[in-house]
């Protein structure tokens, strides 16, 4: 999930002043947890998902990223999706290609480009895997990784799935649909409507419409897919602007918390995605209550991992699928010790 730059709280913008922001966040909410009726999540039936597959420990949206989350057993592999020229559906983050990430074949610097000027078989030429994410010091770089389609993912997901055998479980997916400026009426309705119709022709095609939430922070794409498909989940992002975040640590949140859940239940939402800074013990229930699920991201500290499961969310949306898998397990052996 991204936001844009100037107007959202993007910890990756200001590392001192997230952290900041984390520890009072995490002092208030934790006090709020101890003083609101609640119901715990329930680790067994609980969503693990890798973010862009594992982006805290290999490239994301790649290959070898979906890779490490099925290693660490998450129940749902998260992913970003954006079209390109010729109308196919890739994964990839960001509406431009990024330098930070991707490089030419030969390792010189690619420039910025909108996806939306390069065709599938450009965008193949790209090496995403040799450069090392600077916010990610154990992400292990890949040489050589190629971005994927969405119907090669669906394709190697299955692939992994026959060699499980019959009696594994099935990977369920998280898919976003990327627009440049998601947040805002800028979209072109033309490209959101190719877009999530030609996704939602893969989705049927793999045989995947009961497996499959659909994600975005722009929202008439959800609706769209409700009309192409009602019976795909559908599930609502959401990120605060920066005082908004302010104003939610500070205690003064609860309109925006019931902004989004009415914005949430407007659009038939299955699912509330917001970022974590919103979970609180009553937002859960109140989204609860309208049947809202809630799976905040992107959560990537143990401690906050805990708080959120204290809340009762109904899955947690992570970097780091070997931490998520670590607490999941950890917890789990406390509780089995605490029953005997």
């Amino acid at each position: 999930m991204k936001h844009p730059v100037n107007k959202e709280l993007k910890p990756s913008l200001n590392r001192k002043l997230f952290q900041i922001i984390s520890t009072i966040s995490l002092m208030i909410f934790f006090s709020n947890c101890g003083t609101v009726p609640y119901k715990p999540s329930d680790l067994k039936t609980l969503d693990l998902q890798g973010h862009r597959g594992a982006r805290g420990l290999r490239p994301e949206n790649t290959w070898p990223a979906f890779q490490a989350a099925i290693d660490y057993k998450m129940t749902t592999l998260e992913l970003d999706t954006v079209l390109t020229k010729d109308g196919k559906v890739i994964i990839h983050h960001d509406s431009e290609t990024n330098p930070v990430i991707c490089q030419n074949a030969d390792g010189s610097t690619i420039q910025k480009i909108n996806l939306y000027e390069l065709t599938l078989d450009e965008l193949k030429q790209l090496d995403c895997g040799t450069l090392q994410n600077p916010k990610f010091p154990e992400q292990v770089p890949v040489p050589g990784t190629k971005l994927i389609t969405i119907d090669e993912f669906f394709k190697l997901v299955a692939d992994v799935e026959k060699k499980n055998g019959p009696k594994a479980t099935q990977f369920l997916y998280n898919i976003e649909t990327k627009f440049p400026n998601d947040n805002n009426s800028s979209v072109s309705e033309e490209r959101m409507k190719l877009h999530v119709k030609t996704l939602i022709q893969s989705i049927e095609k793999a045989k995947t419409s009961k497996r499959v939430t659909l994600q975005s922070f722009y929202l008439p794409a959800l609706k769209e897919a409700e009309a192409i498909n009602p019976s795909i989940k559908r599930s609502a992002l959401f990120a605060p602007t920066y005082f908004q975040g302010l104003m939610i640590i500070l205690g003064f949140g609860n309109s925006y918390r019931s902004e989004i859940i009415a914005k949430s239940e407007e659009i038939h939402a299955n699912i509330i995605s917001p970022y974590f800074l919103y979970v609180t013990p009553k937002f859960v229930a109140t989204s609860h209550s309208k049947s809202l699920a809630v799976i905040p991201w992107t959560v990537n500290d143990p401690k906050e991992m805990k708080r959120l499961v204290e809340c009762g969310v109904d899955g947690i949306i992570s970097d780091y699928p070997n931490r998520l898998r670590e607490f999941v397990d950890l917890e789990s052996a406390i509780l089995q010790t605490e029953n005997k």
